[in-house]
């Protein structure tokens, strides 16, 4: 059934859950809801539809109902399926306008009690790619904070956002240059899953503005950092289709 669920039957299914929710149900409920969807397999594009609704309900929902949303969200969250990482995440973006905070710090939260690269990388796709699309700025501070987190996927999730805002958004070189000044203390990483995430962004830099990405790691040479050959393999991913072989 999951695989051939309509469009119109999630939008249901968000209405339902969405309408528990702000009658403050048991939360169990809820989940009881949506097991058929997380207990079997659905597509990705489903879920994120599914989480778009319900967000976009708790974006409208007065302060104490929003709070309601967000004890579901820890919730659905608890279950632990891999599609609750995508049904919570994009559900929380279309709280990004008005409750910014707490969609990072909850975003943060997530990754942590997820513990799986496939977790980081679900909500560095939406809840903070999204946040770096829309309120670049002010997720820069964010971001370099997670940088600095002690836990390897909260670090690796800044690379994740960096590849989905770099996708979104194609014509804006002082941004990649930005986004590149902000990874460049981490350019000597070493942790594998941070140094993938770093990676994947710097690739996806490197496919939209790859004249910006070539400056950045020949300058990274001079310098005689040592970049892993991971990093590196995944940032000149692009730039080796270009045409012109790159100098290092």
């Amino acid at each position: 059934m999951n695989e051939t669920i309509s469009n119109a039957q999630m939008r249901l299914l968000a209405q339902q859950v969405a309408n528990l929710i702000l009658e403050n149900k048991d939360c169990r409920r809820v989940i009881e809801i949506l097991k058929p969807i997380l207990d079997f397999k659905c597509p990705f594009s489903k879920l994120d539809l599914l989480g778009k609704e319900i967000g976009q309900a708790a974006a409208t929902a007065n302060g104490i109902q929003k709070q309601q949303f967000l004890k579901a969200f820890d919730k659905i969250i608890e279950y632990g399926a891999m599609g609750s990482f995508v049904i919570v995440s994009q559900a929380l973006t279309p709280l990004l306008e008005r409750n910014f905070e707490k969609v990072l710090e909850k975003s943060r939260e997530y990754i942590i009690k997820g513990d799986k690269w496939y977790v980081c990388d679900i909500i560095g796709e939406r809840s903070l790619g999204q946040a770096l699309v829309n309120h670049f700025d002010k997720t820069l501070p964010w971001l370099q904070k997670f940088l600095e987190d002690k836990s390897k996927w909260v670090k690796r999730s800044v690379g994740v956002a960096i590849h989905l805002f770099s996708k979104r958004v194609r014509d804006a070189p002082k941004k990649a240059n930005k986004l590149l000044n902000l990874v460049e203390p981490y350019i000597e990483e070493t942790q594998v899953d941070v140094v993938k995430g770093i990676g994947w962004g710097l690739k996806t830099i490197g496919k939209h503005h790859p004249g910006i990405l070539e400056a950045f790691l020949e300058e990274q040479i001079k310098a005689h950092r040592k970049i892993s050959k991971v990093m590196m393999k995944k940032a000149r991913t692009y730039l080796l289709r270009t045409g012109s072989e790159p100098k290092f």
